[in-house]
């Protein structure tokens, strides 16, 4: 029995799972490529069929316009609108041309769209009713008779052509309406003749490209629909596998409303082409086995073992990541694929001990100012007060704040505040250049110097020059109380190798002489040790806002 840490158990593993990926694989790359053009083409059926089924609309629509045409042309209707042939709706209006030509509403309205004659076929006692207006035993037609009305059109120059619309609402109806005139064109235009037919919710088309039609008829709210509105528009959703439901939108005569018809389309024509692609698929799938099996016996000699090798080598990199060490000697000396790739690990560690140098050092920098921050302070001051200190030398510590710069900010915005951190940063740099010495930002607008090897006299001047450059800049503050432009405010420490301050305690110092000065009046410069804090008397020392 094999072990299944064998080499042998691992190749025979790996020929299985190799074989299963690329069935997998192989299946995925299939069905990308074949399932888009069988989808392609059954949606251009789908669309051609819901092109003839709109085609079959329209020509219900044309038949019915034509029908009403020619009845709004006779010249016994337009003189019936006139006053004369009293007994039009007797020899005109009869039950059989309504059951022969399927209408199921006729309406004669005069030149102001009133109500001259309304007939229609009671669907409760299956006679045909037929009134001058629609009230009494005409009532019931009076919801259909107001929405014929109110679509028909306001103005209706003379050789207007008919007015055919859908409606969704009270019933779903099929309406034309034309203009009463005679039939050689003479006369005025004597008001509309308008035929309508009722649709059933399920209305069944006959056959289009072979097959039975039958559409589902619903109305739809739609808030942004206007009478007006012409566009039609359609949608294909696959309803289940055998089959796709085809939505048809058009608009209708009724406010708010469009009329949704919709119909099945059985999936045959993609079923017959999935079909066909599961035969290709088979005839693969034997082919690849065998293709397989003779190239991962080559697979295994000539990749497999030096795969493992980088392998346990990925693996000792993982579990001691802060020793970074090369790949193999022997890997990298390949002039294949895979020496290439034992290669770019070298480079790969390489790349990656310059970056983490490079991510510690923006680490410990401000990203507005490009000074170090408080971090970086916090690491390299102790350091500095150790050896410094080793030498016997001074070290000196400068606070630095900016004056009134709350109310820089609130009438300048934060922009301009920025811009002048950034000016007082440029300052400093351009004055403190030692390698030796560190500049951070602390805070808003707080800034520390450190200084070896200076002692109280000589940060003192150095921190007065600072100031006074600082105000030479000339940037307008025309909130602050103490000048018209930014100054700033200095607290001077200095720890001494026989006095030796720890960092915090020197940083203490700084700050209690910065707060003194803040309070005594600003724009100035203080100094502090173990005694009470001096302001400098180089400076003038301004009355605090």
């Amino acid at each position: 029995m094999l072990s299944s840490s064998s080499l042998r158990a691992q190749f025979i593993i790996t020929l299985a799972l190799t074989f299963l990926v690329m069935l997998i694989v192989l299946g995925g790359v299939f069905y990308q490529l074949m399932m888009p053009g069988l989808v392609r083409e059954e949606q251009q059926h789908a669309r051609l069929h819901i092109s003839n089924i709109q085609r079959a609309v329209e020509q219900q629509i044309e038949k019915l316009s034509s029908m009403t045409h020619q009845w709004a042309s006779w010249d016994s209707t337009h003189d019936f609108m006139l006053g004369e042939q009293a007994d039009y709706p007797r020899t005109h209006i009869t039950r059989r041309i309504f059951e022969s030509d399927g209408i199921s509403l006729l309406l004669l309205t005069d030149a102001t769209d009133g109500v001259s004659w309304v007939a229609a076929i009671d669907p409760l006692s299956g006679r045909l009713t037929s009134c001058p207006e629609a009230t009494g035993r005409c009532a019931w037609m009076r919801p259909l008779v107001r929405a014929l009305q109110r679509s028909l059109p306001h103005t209706t120059p003379a050789g207007s052509p008919g007015h055919n619309r859908m409606l969704a609402v009270p019933d779903f109806t099929l309406a034309s309406s034309w203009p009463i005139t005679r039939d050689d064109g003479t006369g005025p235009m004597a008001g509309h003749l308008t035929l309508a037919r009722h649709l059933p919710s399920i209305w069944s088309l006959g056959s289009i490209d072979g097959m039975p039609v039958v559409l589902t008829l619903r109305a739809v709210r739609d808030p942004a629909a206007r009478p007006e509105r012409t566009r039609q528009s359609s949608y294909i959703e696959k309803l289940d596998e055998d089959s796709l439901l085809l939505s048809m939108s058009r608009p209708t005569s009724n406010p708010d409303h469009r009329l949704l018809l919709q119909t099945r389309l059985p999936r045959d024509r993609f079923r017959a082409g999935l079909e066909d692609y599961y035969r290709v698929m088979l005839g693969v799938f034997g082919l690849l086995l065998v293709t397989l099996i003779i190239a991962l016996c080559l697979f295994h000699r000539l990749v497999l073992q030096p795969i493992v090798s980088l392998s346990r080598y990925a693996k000792r990199l993982r579990h001691n990541s802060e020793s970074l060490e090369m790949p193999p000697s022997w890997l990298q000396a390949r002039q294949d694929e895979l020496g290439l790739m034992a290669r770019e690990f070298q480079h790969l560690i390489t790349d990656l001990d310059e970056r983490n140098t490079h991510l510690e050092a923006l680490v410990e920098l401000d990203a507005l100012t490009g000074l170090g921050n408080r971090r970086l302070l916090d690491r390299r001051l102790p350091q500095i007060l150790s050896l410094t200190h080793r030498l016997d030398r001074p070290v000196a510590l400068i606070m630095i704040d900016v004056d009134h710069f709350k109310a820089f900010n609130d009438y300048y915005g934060h922009p301009e505040g920025d811009e002048c951190l950034k000016i007082l940063a440029a300052t400093l740099s351009d004055i403190f250049q030692r390698d030796s010495d560190l500049i951070a930002r602390i805070g808003g607008e707080e800034f520390v110097v450190v200084l070896p090897d200076f002692d109280v006299d000589e940060a003192r001047n150095i921190a007065s020059g600072v100031r006074t450059a600082i105000e030479a800049q000339c940037i307008e503050h025309a909130r602050s109380p103490t000048s018209h432009y930014v100054t700033i405010s200095a607290g001077v420490a200095v720890s001494h190798p026989h006095h030796p301050l720890a960092a915090a305690a020197l940083l203490k110092q700084a700050d209690l002489a910065l707060y003194r000065i803040k309070r005594d009046g600003r724009n100035s410069v203080g100094y502090c040790d173990d005694g009470e804090p001096s302001a400098s008397t180089e400076d003038e020392s301004l009355s605090d806002g």
